[in-house]
């Protein structure tokens, strides 16, 4: 590290070979990894907006199904069917039912959030969850610094 210290600085600018016309420079060999500005403010505008449209979708459904909903497929380390149960005090299949309307309702309610938001083009949903992770779908009209 002492030798390291002690020896003078180094352009970036200096030449690692010069071949002619392939002459190659150190800062040629520095990639920046990480995502540019935009793209970053980009993604947290979305996540932003996605989190807000969840959190007021969240209000249309009663406590327990904001329990079980959020036990089942909004924690890190979900609670299975028989802790809910044993909670609630009903059978495994009730929170499973419970689980299942919930996140339609969810669903439903994140759509027409979205819509009203004008963040979300009508695109004929049903409001069925075949399949269906819990998501704002496609952000169409992601709002810009600009305006």
């Amino acid at each position: 590290m002492e030798g390291r210290m002690a020896g003078g600085d180094q352009s970036l600018n200096a030449l690692v070979r010069s071949d002619g016309e392939d002459s190659a420079e150190w800062q040629d060999w520095l990639v920046d990894e990480t995502m540019d500005q935009e793209s970053d403010l980009i993604k947290d505008n979305e996540h932003d907006v996605r989190h807000k449209i969840l959190a007021s979708a969240m209000e249309t459904l009663n406590d327990r199904e904001q329990r079980i909903l959020t036990a089942r497929r909004l924690q890190d380390k979900p609670l299975t069917l028989e802790q809910l149960s044993a909670e609630f005090d009903i059978s495994r299949e009730r929170v499973r039912q419970i689980e299942q309307r919930a996140f339609d309702k969810l669903r439903a309610a994140m759509h027409a959030v979205a819509q009203q938001e004008g963040i979300l083009d009508d695109d004929g949903y049903d409001g069925s969850s075949k399949g269906a992770t819990i998501d704002a779908g496609p952000v169409v009209n992601t709002p810009t610094i600009d305006g």
